[in-house]
């Protein structure tokens, strides 16, 4: 099998052509995942819920995925992970394990920044916010445009932010914003109240992302199982450039330092 991720001329990233087989993780956010995918297929997918979730789990998930899958680590020929912002010791381990999976298997890798996967994941969307836990009571948040087809585009960097702070943003972009987060019970905890007090109608909603008409802000879970987004755009990705990169070439993006390096 051939290491390098080619595109033919449909704009299709594989081996011969073919959609790359791709592993991805999402370490980043409070339900893990890991995911094996085919082009459009899911081969197989496995979410952890907080909790369950931890550094030692995460060699499992991708055996557990092989396994469902009946595919072997040697038959993968993309990897992929979400890079961050979200939870460091998360960030960490995804990551380290990933680029250990490419260097050892000799395949090429691709990192894809975690805001970006939530907004491929709850798209279309002209403008989306983008938000995790950042802890403090401050949200990772970012504005992007996701539409239907083609990657997903920042209009803005990614950045942590108080509640009150990113709604005073939202309001200053007017309606018809969605809302996109993995994170229902902290972001509803911390953003609604702030919304209520800023006279802005809100309210908590399940399931696929719904675009929120003027003045209403709608909570959005739309990152369950997120490494089915992140390999998504990883392959798009490949598509775009020609070619993914070396598993050493992976860097965390963490957005604002840890507790440790504040504390110095």
């Amino acid at each position: 099998m051939s290491n390098d991720i080619s595109v033919n001329e449909a704009g299709t990233a594989g081996a011969g052509g073919r959609a790359p087989l791709t592993l991805a993780l999402d370490t980043a956010t409070p339900d893990r995942s890991a995911a094996l995918v085919r082009g459009a297929r899911v081969l197989a997918a496995r979410t952890r819920v907080r909790g369950e979730a931890g550094a030692s789990t995460v060699l499992l998930d991708v055996d557990e995925v092989l396994r469902e899958a009946g595919a072997r680590l040697e038959d993968v020929e993309l990897f992929a992970a979400a890079t961050g912002p979200g939870s460091f010791t998360g960030i960490r381990a995804g990551l380290a394990t990933l680029m250990a999976l490419a260097r050892a298997k000799k395949r090429q890798a691709v990192g894809v920044p975690t805001l970006e996967a939530l907004a491929h994941a709850a798209r279309p969307a002209e403008r989306l916010y983008a938000v995790l836990p950042a802890g403090r009571g401050e949200l990772f948040a970012q504005l992007l445009s996701a539409p239907v087809e083609g990657g997903v585009e920042p209009l803005g960097p990614a950045g942590h932010v108080a509640p009150a702070e990113l709604l005073r943003r939202a309001e200053a972009l007017g309606g018809g914003l969605k809302w996109a987060c993995g994170c229902a019970p902290e972001f509803a905890a911390q953003l609604l109240p702030a919304a209520r007090a800023a006279g802005l109608e809100a309210r908590a909603a399940e399931g696929a992302a719904v675009e929120a008409g003027a003045g209403e802000w709608l909570v959005v879970e739309a990152c369950g199982g997120l490494a089915v987004a992140v390999a998504a755009l990883a392959v798009e990705r490949v598509n775009a450039v020609g070619a993914a990169g070396a598993a050493e070439t992976l860097r965390p993006l963490y957005v604002r330092p840890s507790d440790a390096e504040l504390k110095g």
